[in-house]
């Protein structure tokens, strides 16, 4: 069977019958695709396309991409929804696979964010905004989209959101492929992090047979939760006192040379995975004076800083000091979730948007309910109503992937300094995963996890970031090369370059006791 590349190469050189814009106008679908209504779609080749998002892809630099853009509208009739689904399809070297995206935040999809890299490294790439934009008119990100006119809550678009949406774009992607080249894909990927982790989770949980490999990076799992936590900083510095990010910093700086050599190397990186390990008191730093640019002076840490910072760490709890859910990690950056910027001289509080969001449309049903004004009370029946209204569409704490785990594999890797989404929370999925399935090796077949050192939400951070974990899931699924480390790297703030051999977890990074503690190959995994 010939390759769509061939195909296109036929028509385009052999005959000069038909150039990529004609090709690409022959892709139609029909009105009706199971439940699905195709309300229109549209089709055309960009040639030369340049984006910002090309700029460091492996394996080599690319510069432009040729692909035929198709986008395709639709509904599910019954719940009035108009959702949008991108596919971009490669004029040249397609390598035979499909690769569907996911979101961030309340975002369903990114679009042009994850397809351009797709289409750069060869694949049939799907991107779908899950009807959120209300057909392009409203912005998704600010939730408004999960409230109807009346107030309610749209349920159809919240199961768009929690995992319908996936599969839709890759029914309607592997359809537009087919009837573009003629065949289907050899093999079919999804990728997302942060949100669109947690969307290949629960893509992994409802449609266990949609694709061959998910890559899920920082994953949003346990939404109910994780959205509420999110806004944690925000409510503790409503109640308590409100810090200059210097004052964080500091803190950050403290943590990581007090938990350093926790793990036998002084290498700059808080590597433990349990964040309980790092005992660092708050306390330690209250007198200690420092510059500070944020208010242009100096300023001296009070005991209602470190107090402050000491439930910020702790994480929600709840009236009789039992924990709802894990705080902002040892190591990582307060910046994410304890923001504060100066407004005309006055020290204010900037919460993280889509937690805020999630308090006000989703929880309360109130774009305008005041969130920075909650007590901790307020916040503690907020948490409630979340568990209560959102974990049968996107709980995740009893998870559920026996149906997987016949022909998939899920591939995750997170960072032990994300500032937005603690890796606790997927060492708890899966926990219970090998608790439910009879331990790590009845899972390992199929769902393997790595953490990261120092590396933030979905990269960055002062830890080494894994360099090619797509590579590494498609050798699994294609070769049956599964990882038993994941390659990662980074460069320092001296310049220097890090690497590190992430181990499968739950084996640890210990040091072999020489070599240079930037390279990897100092470190081995017990």
């Amino acid at each position: 069977m010939l390759l769509c590349l061939l195909v296109l190469s036929f028509f385009k050189f052999t005959f000069s019958l038909e150039t990529p814009s004609q090709a690409c106008n022959k892709v139609h679908l029909p009105k009706n695709v199971g439940e699905l209504k195709i309300l229109s779609v549209f089709s055309n080749a960009e040639e030369n396309y340049t984006s910002p998002y090309l700029q460091g892809i492996a394996p080599t630099e690319v510069t432009s991409i040729n692909f035929c853009n198709v986008t395709v509208t639709l509904t599910h009739p019954g719940d009035d929804d108009v959702v949008i689904i991108s596919v971009w399809l490669p004029l040249q070297s397609w390598n035979g696979k499909s690769l569907a995206t996911g979101g961030g935040g309340l975002l369903a999809g990114e679009f042009e964010v994850e397809q351009a890299p797709g289409v750069a490294l060869g694949y049939v790439s799907a991107a779908t905004d899950a009807g959120l934009s209300n057909n392009g008119t409203i912005g998704a990100s600010s939730g408004l989209w999960v409230l109807n006119n009346d107030g309610s809550l749209n349920s159809g678009l919240l199961t768009n959101f929690a995992y319908r949406s996936i599969h839709d774009m890759n029914v309607i992607a592997k359809l537009v492929l087919r009837t573009f080249c003629g065949h289907a894909e050899q093999y079919s990927y999804y990728y997302g992090c942060s949100t669109g982790g947690r969307q290949g989770y629960l893509s992994a949980t409802h449609y266990p047979t949609d694709v061959n490999g998910i890559l899920a990076i920082s994953p949003a799992i346990n939404t109910p939760q994780v959205s509420l936590a999110d806004f944690w900083p925000s409510v503790v510095m409503g109640n308590e006192v409100a810090l200059p990010q210097c004052v964080f910093s500091a803190y950050q700086d403290a943590i990581i040379e007090y938990c350093d050599g926790l793990d036998g190397v002084l290498d700059g990186l808080v590597s433990m995975y349990n964040p309980d390990s790092c005992t660092f008191d708050p306390s330690s730093l209250v007198g200690q004076s420092i510059v500070c640019s944020d208010i242009n002076s100096s300023i001296t840490i009070t005991s209602e800083d470190a107090n402050a910072v000491r439930k910020i760490h702790q994480g929600p709890t709840s009236q009789d000091g039992k924990s709802l859910w894990y705080g902002v990690p040892p190591g990582a950056s307060f910046s994410g979730l304890a923001s504060t910027t100066v407004v005309n001289g006055s020290l204010v509080i900037e919460p993280f948007q889509a937690a805020e969001y999630w308090i006000q449309n989703f929880v309360f049903q109130d774009p305008n309910y005041p969130a920075l004004n909650m007590t901790y009370q307020d916040f503690r029946t907020a948490f409630d109503l979340s568990v209560e209204k959102f974990s049968a569409q996107f709980g995740t704490l009893q998870p559920k992937l026996d149906e997987f785990r016949r022909g998939g594999k899920l591939l995750t890797w997170h960072g032990l300094a994300d500032q937005y989404i603690a890796h606790s929370g997927t060492v708890t999925y899966w926990n219970a995963t090998t608790a439910s399935m009879g331990g790590a090796e009845k899972i390992n077949p199929f769902y393997r996890l790595f953490l990261a050192p120092g590396a933030a939400h979905c990269g960055g951070g002062s830890g080494p970031v894994p360099v090619n974990p797509l590579a590494a899931l498609t050798a699994w699924v294609e070769n049956d090369t599964a990882p038993e480390t994941l390659f990662a790297s980074t460069t320092n703030a001296a310049g220097q370059t890090v690497s590190r051999d992430l181990c499968l977890y739950p084996s640890q990074l210990a040091y072999s006791g020489m070599g240079d503690v930037n390279q990897a190959s100092s470190f081995n995994c017990r």
